[in-house]
């Protein structure tokens, strides 16, 4: 049981390193202006043009730009405390000439910000912590899925429960519950009057955490 303990305790740690990070790199809407300003100031060390967002937030995997077409209004940067902000570049009331940088065209309000992009790097990664966050994320996936498997029986839950807490719960707010919730990392024991938690609760369990993390997260 000792072992159980301290695989928690690591697993704890490595959870709270990943979310920290995650959060300290999620990148944030703010005003245009709040973007050109950051253009002339310096305050860019490496950005992209894009139109959209794409990634998981199953774990700590760090949302992607992407970019379909020749339309990349969305201006995404870095600055040199490793927090990336953005901004939508068609909401500005800028009526510009368009300019052509590096072979692409920026019009409208992406115009005044890709005149001053001259000495900033037009980056690949934006977040340079992403391989990191990916790693942090495999292993928590991994050691999950080997442990709600093949790992010591749990007793407030069944096995599918706890799967289907893990798998659908984003961040891995599931898996942080089950450490400090059952076996085989924390004390438990039977309670012959009550039956365990089923699969099926764990899926209604997970859409309604979705839910309250979804509404938690709104004003961020």
């Amino acid at each position: 049981m000792k072992i159980w303990g301290v695989a928690r305790i690591l697993l704890v740690l490595l959870w709270i390193a990943g979310a920290a990070s995650t959060w300290w790199t999620a990148p944030r809407e703010v005003s245009y202006e709040r973007a050109l300003a950051a253009v002339s100031s310096g305050e860019v060390r490496a950005y992209q043009w894009g139109n959209g967002w794409d990634g998981s937030e199953r774990w700590f995997e760090a949302k992607t730009l992407t970019s379909r077409g020749d339309a990349a209004p969305y201006f995404v940067w870095r600055t040199s405390d490793q927090r990336v902000y953005w901004t939508d570049t068609t909401l500005a009331a800028v009526d510009q000439e368009s300019v052509i940088v590096d072979g692409i065209p920026h019009g409208g309000g992406a115009a005044p910000i890709a005149r001053q992009l001259t000495q900033q790097e037009q980056a690949t990664v934006l977040n340079p912590w992403s391989g990191w966050l990916q790693g942090i994320s495999l292993v928590l996936a991994l050691t999950s899925l080997i442990v709600v498997i093949s790992g010591p029986a749990p007793v407030r839950g069944t096995r599918w429960y706890w799967f289907w807490m893990v798998a659908l719960i984003p961040y891995g707010i599931g898996l942080v519950f089950w450490l400090f919730r059952d076996r085989p990392w924390a004390s438990a024991e039977p309670d012959p009057a009550k039956e365990r938690d089923r699969g099926w609760f764990g899926v209604v369990t997970a859409i309604l955490a979705n839910l309250v993390i979804a509404l938690a997260l709104l004003p961020f």
